[in-house]
């Protein structure tokens, strides 16, 4: 019967929308997505970290560069002091050796923070070595259950449309054709019940003779809901 025909396709279609739907907000694809972005920011963590400590590797290597440089050219001054008799000679010469020396302590200290920085990083890298195997396992854990929710709700869907096939062709193709038209103009339900003097698509009550007409329609046939256009059952 055509009725019953129509309501079975809503209700296949509905079902669909609402696995559909399901399927998109699924609480594992949340989780999945949580431990795949927590992997990522480890794994982005861990090149920066290798990153910097190159850095801070070859800045202490230049440091220490400087260091010799220093060393060299306050052992030359060294040795120009010893052998200088005038005053004012010898007082420059001690001048440059202190700025030497002050420059060989700022040289220290600035070499000092970043073996501190290197360090605290090679901790936190160690850190994340450590957990990184732990991190693969939720990610592949998360990723198993994604998918194996995934499959079960299309093989649902696969049902449900392997059904729709026989529904459809029981239909001529002017009901499928306004079928699907009012499906897309509604937000998916073309079709509603007659519920009292209420059609169950629009939830707004048609009047006495409405409702009545509604259910005087022969087997068969369908009517018009007057509030929303939808086909309406009784």
């Amino acid at each position: 019967m055509l009725t019953h025909d129509v309501l079975e396709l809503q209700r296949i279609d509905t079902l669909v929308d609402q696995l559909t739907h399901r399927r998109a907000t699924l609480a594992e694809r949340a989780a999945h997505r949580a431990r795949a972005a927590e992997l990522a920011a480890a794994d982005s963590r861990a090149a920066a970290i290798a990153a910097r400590i190159d850095e801070l590797e070859a800045a202490i290597g230049e440091l220490e560069r400087q260091g010799a440089d220093i060393a060299t050219h306050r052992t030359r001054l060294e040795a120009q002091l010893r052998t200088v008799i005038a005053p004012r000679e010898a007082e420059a010469l001690m001048h440059e050796l202190e700025a030497l020396a002050a420059r060989r302590d700022a040289l220290d200290d600035v070499e000092l923070g970043h073996l501190e920085e290197q360090a605290a990083l090679d901790t936190e890298g160690g850190a994340l070595t450590k957990a990184r195997p732990a991190l693969d396992a939720g990610a592949t854990s998360a990723a198993a259950a994604l998918v194996a929710v995934e499959a079960a709700i299309d093989d649902e869907i696969d049902g449900l449309r392997a059904a729709r096939v026989e529904v459809v062709g029981r239909l001529d193709a002017a009901m499928l054709a306004r079928y699907e038209r009012l499906r897309t103009r509604l937000g998916g339900v073309a079709v509603g019940r007659l519920e009292g003097a209420r059609c169950s698509g629009c939830h707004l009550d048609l009047s006495t003779a409405e409702a009545a007409a509604v259910r005087k329609a022969g087997p068969g046939q369908l009517s018009d809901c007057p509030q929303c256009g939808r086909l309406l059952v009784a």
